[in-house]
């Protein structure tokens, strides 16, 4: 724009921008002067109404005649973008010359001010908006105050939120923050905020975030002046603290009111400042000074020079120290744990958690929880007074966990998109409100976001979740959700990463995978894509927190239990921090060190039967443990699970059986190893499942029969995973290794393919259509089509299927396929017409989690489930560390 001509204004040059515009120095080609434009921000939704508002305000604004007063000159409009023609003041903003050194000057400047705002209070005019960066201070040392009438329009009209939210916040009157009505007493609030800043350099109200500075200015008393500014007039001091009352009865009631007590301290300060120049005494001459100095012994030459040599030893020994203490490699103040530390568990009304985010202050907590509908959305919290609120309306199908913006404004989270079936990072205001999303995952998941230690960037894990197979990606993005780079690829297979920026947010620290039992920490220098292994333990880490001390936080096992340890940046032997059962994991720590946050949970689910229609629910397992991948036996009498105690990672999991009505339950396998996929042969004299190592990834994993009469000689099929079975004596395996799905025979032989390369696939119907998970680019998820050589004219081409937040499927003939569309709905879609049907039936649990899972009946009658969930606390330690 610089070099145009608008009008009759050529642009010359930008002066800066806010949240309410851009400010070009033009040159009025028409009156020869210089003028300033203020072009309003192109985020602002214009109706007429809004127009209408504008010019009301822009014209009471113009009223205001003053001469400390910035004039508005015109109102006009270019390219349907309305601008605003303003006085052009050349000098700084009140902003960059605080703290105000003289005090002559500061209460100068006040009374200038204060005028301004009697003025414009007496046309009716209130600002709404005064602040440091609103009021300028020209080369002649002449107060203007800028943007009158704005501020209401920037009330009224829809912008897009600047980083500038907190600063005006920090200026706002109780009654403003409140909704309450806004006038010239708010006004003189905000004046008073100015004030004091002007005085000392702080703001009386403060806070990391939004919510603690509006808890400040509602609540708190500021610190007094004489904190900071110990020879400030008592007069003064308390003018401004009469200007700060939280009640607007109690403040001045006019801005004139105001200045006549200024005017007051401005002249008894000027009566003082001129006493101390008439009492202060005359230079006496040097003759006079000599005289009055006690005669002293003279000194000797010899007893001269031998003081003067040691003062040169002296200075230079000082000097050496110096230089090695500047110039030796620094090393962090060594911190130990806190014998002394306390343990608060904080009052949140839910038990199915993860995640948590701290404010940097340690004052404010944000953490994703369940509803009683299962239902995630993130909630923020006062750590001190333990109140909290929900701040978005998600009601996502889960949330991996949170972080708060080093400013405490924002926060940013993982969610399920169950219509989209796809993991997304998103962010949201911490006073809450419609959140955004800027990053998804579509051929993959995104997880476990966090803010640089700047607050430029948001770094997330992109990969599988949950024991899948394949490479984890370290990226960033902008927080308006552009500039999305990978910075790192991991070369180890295996599930999402958990990480933490390192304080100069120039590394990560970063668990990385080598089985599901096995993680290790690296720490990566982002630039060179060097990294470097910190733990050589061979446990689970379930967490990384990389703190100001550089010490690395984590969540291990290996005590036997998931505690928190610390250890060195630049590696060493672990400490503990936590003991007991645990499990303790996601830490959290404020910015001074004083409080740590973890969360602190158990794996639980049980497994319940119910007819489809949802009647006839009962449950039939009750211990705390884990159980997930349920089926049915083909005579429905039973149902085969796995099984692992609490805390899963610990020891592996278990092939079980148990009755319908929960008895005889049996255990059909070691459990030293990791069991998973059940499925039983369609003449229930067979049972088909994976198996996989406690040192070995996931995608290691074999296939294996049982006999279900005689299970204690398992046979080793191949190398996948379970694909089902076709009859009693066929079944499939998914391949790992190449995709695809191979048919094989109990009776032996060669495998051979079954379907396209790049799918798994499940005939469905007695061959006549074909179920399968597409891989390929684009076409990601579940597909249902007609098989090799038939032609149905009601399937003539691949038809999708939807996405679930759980486990999904087709019965076991391949009439309808069965999916969770949100947390208890459990609905079909009829194959081959497409046609989709909601089974009007709560099943509690089903879908909170993604452990969860279920299967059909045989006849299709009935549904066995599992109600998974987490059962979490958030625990705050206080002081740590020494």
């Amino acid at each position: 724009m610089i070099g145009q001509t608008i009008s009759h204004y050529k642009v010359l040059e930008k002066l800066g921008e806010g949240g309410m515009g851009v400010v070009y120095k033009a040159h009025d080609t028409k009156l020869d002067r210089v003028v300033a434009l203020k072009f309003l921000p192109h985020g602002i939704t214009v109706s007429e109404e809004d127009k209408a508002r504008f010019l009301q305000e822009a014209r009471a604004a113009s009223a205001v005649m003053h001469p400390n007063v910035c004039v508005i000159h015109d109102i006009a409009e270019h390219a349907g973008q309305q601008f605003i023609v303003m006085e052009f003041v050349e000098g700084k903003t009140l902003r960059q010359v605080i703290p105000v050194q003289k005090m002559q000057d500061a209460i100068s400047y006040a009374i200038q001010i204060g005028e301004a705002l009697q003025e414009a209070h007496s046309k009716g005019v209130v600002h709404r908006d005064i602040k440091t960066d609103n009021i300028m201070v020209n080369t002649k040392s002449q107060i203007k105050v800028m943007d009158f009438g704005l501020a209401k329009l920037k009330g009224s009209l829809k912008l897009t939120r600047t980083s500038s939210t907190v600063g005006t916040l920090a200026y706002m009157a109780p009654e403003q923050i409140q909704g309450g009505e806004v006038n010239a007493r708010s006004d003189i609030f905000s004046f008073g905020v100015v004030l004091y800043e002007m005085l000392t350099g702080h703001l009386p109200f403060r806070g990391e975030h939004e919510a603690a500075m509006m808890y400040s200015i509602v609540n708190e008393e500021p610190q007094p002046l004489e904190r900071y500014k110990a020879d400030v007039s008592p007069l003064l001091a308390n003018i401004i603290q009469r200007a700060l009352e939280k009640d607007p009865s109690d403040r001045f009631q006019s801005a004139g009111d105001m200045v006549v007590e200024l005017r007051r301290v401005q002249k008894k300060t000027t009566r003082v400042a001129r006493g101390l120049t008439a009492e202060m005494p005359a230079t006496a001459p040097p003759q006079a000074a000599s005289e009055a100095v006690t005669p002293q012994k003279t000194v000797s030459k010899k007893s001269f020079r031998k003081i003067f040599w040691t003062g040169i030893g002296v200075v230079a020994l000082l000097g050496i120290i110096a230089v090695v203490y500047l110039f030796l490699p620094k090393q962090p103040t060594q911190i130990t744990v806190n014998p002394g530390m306390t343990f608060r568990v904080l009052p949140i009304p839910f038990t199915q958690i993860q995640s948590p985010g701290l404010s940097r202050d340690g004052n404010w907590a944000a953490f994703p929880a369940a509803d009683a509908n299962s239902k995630w959305d993130i909630y923020f919290m006062n750590t001190t007074s333990g109140e909290s609120r929900r701040i978005t309306s998600d009601s996502a199908g889960w949330i991996n966990g949170v972080d708060i913006s080093p400013d405490g404004s924002q926060i940013v989270y993982d969610r399920y998109n169950g219509a989209a079936n796809r993991m997304e990072i998103a962010i949201v205001s911490s006073v809450g409100g419609s959140s955004k999303k800027i990053a998804e995952g579509v051929q993959s998941g995104v997880f476990f976001p966090r803010w640089r230690p700047d607050g430029q960037r948001v770094g997330y894990v992109r990969g599988t979740l949950y024991g899948q197979a394949g490479r984890a990606e370290f990226w960033t993005v902008k927080p308006n959700g552009s500039e999305s780079r990978c910075e790192l690829v991991d070369s180890a297979s295996g599930e999402a990463r958990k990480f933490s920026w390192s304080p100069d947010g120039q590394s990560i620290c970063w668990t990385r995978y080598f089985s599901e039992q096995w993680r290790e920490v690296f720490v990566y220098e982002l630039s060179t894509k060097e990294g470097r292994q910190l733990t050589f333990d061979n446990k689970d880490i379930r967490g990384v927190y990389w703190t100001l001390n550089d010490e690395i936080i984590l969540s291990s096992n290996k005590s036997g239990n998931y505690n928190l340890w610390m250890v060195p940046s630049l590696g060493g032997s672990l400490t503990q921090i936590t003991k007991g059962t645990g499990s303790d994991y996601a830490v959290m720590m404020s910015r001074d060190g004083s409080k740590l946050l973890y969360a602190q949970g158990q794996d639980i689910s049980h497994i319940w039967i119910a007819s489809i229609d949802g009647s006839n629910s009962h449950q039939i397992t009750f211990d705390d443990a884990v159980v997930w991948h349920v089926s049915f036996t083909p005579d429905a009498k039973a149902v085969l699970f796995n099984f692992a105690q609490p805390e899963a990672m610990k020891g592996g999991s278990s092939l079980c059986s148990i009755d319908r009505d929960g008895r005889n339950r049996k255990q059909l396998t070691s459990g030293e190893e990791w069991i998973e996929y059940p499925i039983p042969s369609p003449d229930g004299r067979w049972i088909m499942y994976r198996r996989y190592e406690l040192n070995e990834p996931s995608d290691s994993s074999k296939v294996y029969l049982i006999d279900a009469e005689n299970p204690v000689s398992p046979k080793l099929i191949g190398k996948g995973w379970v694909g089902g079975w076709v009859d009693e004596k066929t079944f499939l395996i998914d391949d790992l290794s190449a995709p695809g799905t191979w048919l094989y025979s109990i009776e032996g032989g060669e495998p051979r393919k079954f379907f396209e390369d790049s799918t798994y696939a499940r005939p469905l119907q007695g061959g006549k259509y074909i179920g399968y998970y597409d891989l390929r680019h684009g076409r990601g998820g579940a597909w249902v089509c007609a098989a090799p050589g038939v032609k149905d004219p009601r399937l003539p081409s691949p038809m999708r299927l939807p996405s679930s937040i759980a486990e999904s499927g087709f019965d076991r003939d391949g009439r309808f396929f069965y999916y969770v569309k949100t947390a208890g709905e459990l609905r079909r879609v009829s194959i081959p017409s497409g046609k989709e049907e909601v089974i009007r039936a709560a099943f509690p649990g089903l879908g909170a989690s993604p452990f969860s899972s279920f299967d059909i009946s045989y006849n299709g009658k009935e549904i066995v489930y599992t109600d998974a969930r987490v059962n979490g606390k958030l625990v705050m330690i206080e002081n740590p560390f020494k």
